[in-house]
């Protein structure tokens, strides 16, 4: 590639040569430290490439030899220049092109930012600009080794952060802390657990603290799962004194609840009618160039804002976009689901309910869910059977004050 751009800038040949004596010739080239590529031969000749400086010295190489040189085509800066060295405009105007370019590569012209689940691009944006870094900062003031330090003191969720510079892009990298674990966050006050609705204990695992109820028991909200307090016993197993600590469990509880759920058999339905009106646009930084706009009538319409950013090759953007607005006209169209399609909504409707429920850890274990649709109101109801980890953590004194005969020392 760079030997391309070389001989580009230097300005070539390509050349047919005809000769009694090659040798000769070539002999002759060599002396006098002509180079000669990509030489080939034809039916009746060679083909080749020179560089302009060694024209005049070929020529008289191809003189002592008796060889004729023809010129097939001319390629280079050169000869570009040649040809439009009476463009005076075109060569300022690439010249200040280039010059804006060159300019514009001391700044930041776009920002992205990957990874991020809890904190969304707008509040990590607004934190950069409060820092002075946003579209337009000047590169030579932005440290990234320091902005991803205080991007990780900023937002705890951040395990791990990645500053780069590319080009004119800004690109930050984090890694979150994701993880959800039920109150295991370091508790060094003494507390207890307790339920938090009622219903059965199906699985229980205690790691500290004094379990008061077992797999089988039936509890309601409220009651003390788990006292945040460990018996200190002699050799005869008596208890001798108490020892305070944060009760730590798993506990999973089968509780009971009811899910109801309708919609309208009759809905409105948003139909395009097909009539649009397109509208282009450049913006340069701050300014819009729009083509012209006639405007529309329409009651009822959409706008869709397609917007792209210039960059000329990898990572390197221009404060430089175009796009279009469209706007499609639309009717409202009053339908009535069908039994078929009412049921079916009804199914997708349960099926996203439970997909969300199981995130939090929730498990639907039984349900009697029936969905019945008349000709007004399709509607889904039942009880459903849930196991799920649902205890809170409680200050361990408001549990003494619950518990009689229990004394700390």
């Amino acid at each position: 590639m760079i030997d391309q751009l070389m001989r580009y800038a230097k300005g070539y040949m390509e050349i047919s040569i005809r000769s009694a004596s090659y040798e000769r010739f070539l002999n002759l080239c060599a002396y006098h430290e002509i180079v000669i590529w990509d030489l080939n031969y034809q039916d009746s000749f060679y083909e080749g490439k020179i560089f302009v400086r060694d024209f005049r010295k070929i020529m008289e190489a191809a003189r002592k030899s008796h060889t004729k040189i023809k010129i097939l085509k001319k390629t280079g800066m050169p000869f570009w220049i040649k040809e439009h060295k009476k463009r005076t405009g075109f060569f300022l105007g690439t010249i200040l092109c280039l010059a804006i370019i060159f300019t514009l590569s001391f700044f930041i012209w776009d920002i992205q930012i990957d990874g991020n689940m809890t904190q969304t691009d707008e509040v990590i944006l607004d934190y950069l600009e409060e820092k002075e870094i946003s579209f337009g900062s000047w590169k030579q003031k932005i440290n990234c080794k320091e902005l991803a330090a205080e991007l990780r003191r900023e937002f705890e969720q951040f395990i791990w952060v990645s500053v780069q510079m590319k080009g004119t892009l800004l690109k930050i990298q984090v890694q979150e802390n994701t993880d959800e674990i039920l109150n295991t966050e370091a508790v060094q006050e003494p507390s207890s657990l307790a339920a938090a609705k009622d219903g059965k204990i199906v699985k229980m695992i205690t790691r500290s603290g004094k379990p008061l109820v077992s797999v089988g028991d039936t509890v309601k909200k409220g009651d003390v799962l788990v006292l945040g307090q460990l018996d200190i016993k002699n050799d005869a197993g008596e208890v001798i004194s108490h020892q305070t600590c944060a009760a730590d469990a798993d506990i999973l509880l089968e509780t009971t609840d009811q899910y109801e759920a309708e919609f309208a058999m009759k809905y409105r339905q948003k139909v395009y009618t097909g009539n649009n009106k397109k509208k282009c646009y450049i913006q340069i930084g701050d300014h819009f160039f729009k083509t012209p706009w006639k405007g529309h009538s329409y009651q009822k319409y959409d706008v869709i804002d397609e917007k792209h950013q210039m960059k000329l090759w990898g990572s390197f953007y221009l404060p430089v976009f175009w796009g279009t607005y469209l706007v499609r006209e639309y009717e409202i169209v009053e339908k009535r689901y069908t039994q078929e399609e009412a049921k079916e909504r009804a199914k997708k409707e349960f099926m996203t309910f439970s997909e969300k429920i199981q995130q939090k850890g929730v498990q639907i274990f039984k349900n009697d869910v029936k969905i019945v649709a008349d000709t007004s109101v399709c509607r889904a109801s039942g009880t459903l059977i849930l196991h799920e980890y649902a205890v809170n953590r409680v200050p361990l004194q408001e549990t003494l004050d619950l518990e009689e005969g229990i004394q700390i020392e």
